[in-house]
């Protein structure tokens, strides 16, 4: 009986995660449909995106080279904590830097956005 019970309630969660999903989807196509339907220049934006997905692919395989050399991923992955433990102690360690980060995020979504 109690795992008839726990099966009720996984599969609650999951249908109120969904509808959840499914909300937040339907907001970000229609934002994206709105700011396709203002573009003035569809052609240019879809050569971009053609670009960024060809510079993605490429990346990739460079990334995949240098992971294959023997020191090369040791540097990047101690640069890489690095770099974390200084973001953590510049911007999520004191309130007054998590506000100032959110109204960098901010800035940047309406900057983006054009809001």
């Amino acid at each position: 009986a109690g795992n008839q019970l726990q099966g009720a309630f996984s599969a609650e969660a999951t249908e109120e995660a969904s509808e959840e999903f499914e909300a937040a989807l339907k907001n970000t196509l229609k934002s994206v449909q709105e700011a396709w339907d203002k573009a003035d220049d569809k052609l240019a934006i879809s050569g971009l995106g053609f670009a960024a997905l060809l510079v993605l692919w490429a990346s990739t395989g460079l990334i995949n080279a240098i992971d294959k050399l023997p020191l090369i991923p040791a540097v990047f992955e101690f640069v890489g904590i690095l770099f974390s433990g200084w973001f953590v102690y510049r911007y999520l360690l004191f309130k007054p830097d998590r506000e100032e980060l959110f109204k960098l995020i901010d800035d940047a979504k309406s900057k983006i956005t054009g809001q």
